[in-house]
């Protein structure tokens, strides 16, 4: 198991509140100079605990400060990934990805949301909607690693691959 897991369940273990794990995770993304300092061994670790108090919520603060004192703050976005995957495992939350070319209306995701909960058994789908021009029309939606594609694109390159053969 390595150690993204490790931390992320225990991360989720440790009940920390949802948005605090978010507040953390998007200013470990907006601030590029602060993820490469934690990051950092040629920073102290009294500076860093010190650059933890001040910007991150008192909840996650002493997780963060273990994460770095263990040297594994190049890992936490990973960690915090697998702190939703156990958290949407755990409350039957299926996170699923819909690229598409033409929106679909409100309800057509209704019904995408309806169909992946019947295939998957999830209470509740979290829809991530990308729009990707480059399907040509229809849509992919990928969810706990498998993928429906009913792409034009798709539809092209299965024909084009039957012309080639003959």
């Amino acid at each position: 198991m390595s150690s993204s897991i490790s931390y992320g369940k225990v991360l989720y273990l440790l009940n920390v509140n949802r948005e605090s794990i978010s507040n953390a995770e998007n200013t470990l993304k907006s601030c590029d100079e602060l993820y490469k300092a934690l990051c950092s061994p040629v920073v102290p670790a009294e500076n860093k605990y010190r650059i933890i108090d001040r910007i991150f919520d008192n909840d996650i603060k002493n997780f963060i400060k273990v994460v770095c004192k263990k040297g594994k703050m190049n890992e936490i976005f990973d960690i915090f990934s697998q702190y939703r995957r156990c958290y949407n495992t755990e409350n039957e939350i299926l996170e699923a990805s819909l690229y598409y070319v033409a929106k679909p209306t409100q309800e057509q995701q209704i019904k995408i949301k309806e169909y992946l909960k019947k295939k998957f058994g999830a209470k509740q789908v979290k829809l991530n909607m990308i729009n990707k021009p480059s399907l040509i029309g229809g849509f992919i939606i990928e969810a706990n690693g498998y993928e429906i594609d009913r792409s034009f694109k798709q539809k092209l390159d299965a024909l084009n691959r039957k012309l080639v053969w003959r």
